[in-house]
């Protein structure tokens, strides 16, 4: 018999069966929104931790997108009782759930508070159901959400979206699916940054989902170089191959 790759105080298990995981939560598709204070794109990254009911959310972040600002960032009570915060991989400590306060959408998000507030509590909401409705304040179907292996965060928060951007995709690995590059080594190979060094204090759902973000708006620099050296323009809001009459000029003037 195996001695175990571990130890921990409580057996924990995950699934990933879509029916499954509706049986805890039904997933959600992103609601129709009239709103116009939309952001006009959302990176996203969620952390789990084991509860009774298997692998479940416990803090979910959201930023702007191009400039990374936070939009939201809130632990989650989960639907469970908890087991383990798996906090050596997700950043959630206990000691977080213990100076937490109850959120409110009035306070301004962590990079809004004055200097003097250095070490802000995070705020914390009742269940995943909460935690969900207020990214959806945020989204509507159209607006892209940016992040990394996003289907472990849409099964998290219980979400369907049409409109992603996964960089596990945007920048696939060479042998193809099912394997993929791992956010940490896409920031250290195309932006030479280092992320998620916090050994085992865990990751940072708000460095992850600026991570992914600052990676698409690399490949979005590159494909736009692309197409301007082939003479498309932006206009009224727009991205359009060149006219007859540009090509034709760009042809006279040895383009």
């Amino acid at each position: 018999m195996s001695a175990g790759c571990t130890k921990a105080g409580s057996h924990v298990f995950k699934t990933s069966d879509p029916k499954r995981l509706a049986l805890i939560m039904p997933f959600e598709t992103t609601p129709l929104s009239n709103r116009d204070d939309t952001p006009g794109a959302v990176c996203f990254d969620c952390e789990m931790g084991y509860s009774t009911f298997g692998m479940e959310l416990i803090r979910l972040t959201a930023t702007a997108w191009p400039d990374g600002q936070e939009l939201l960032d809130i632990l989650v009570r989960p639907l469970g009782e908890v087991l383990d915060l798996n906090s050596r991989f997700s950043g959630v400590w206990p000691g977080d759930y213990a100076n937490a306060v109850q959120h409110d959408e009035a306070s301004p998000p962590h990079d809004q508070l004055p200097p003097d507030d250095s070490t802000p509590r995070l705020q914390i909401v009742d269940s995943p159901f909460k935690a969900r409705q207020l990214l959806f304040n945020l989204l509507k179907p159209t607006t892209p959400l940016i992040g990394h292996a996003l289907e472990n965060d849409l099964n998290a928060a219980r979400i369907l979206h049409p409109t992603i951007i996964d960089t596990a995709l945007l920048y696939p690995h060479h042998r193809g699916l099912p394997l993929r590059f791992g956010l940490k080594m896409l920031m250290k190979k195309h932006l030479g940054r280092d992320i998620q060094t916090g050994g085992d204090q865990g990751h940072n759902s708000k460095e992850d989902a600026r991570a992914a973000g600052e990676l698409v708006r690399l490949r979005v620099g590159e494909m736009w170089r692309k197409m301007r050296a082939e003479g498309c323009v932006k206009r009224d809001g727009g991205f359009f191959p060149p006219t007859e009459n540009e090509k034709e000029g760009g042809k006279r003037v040895g383009l």
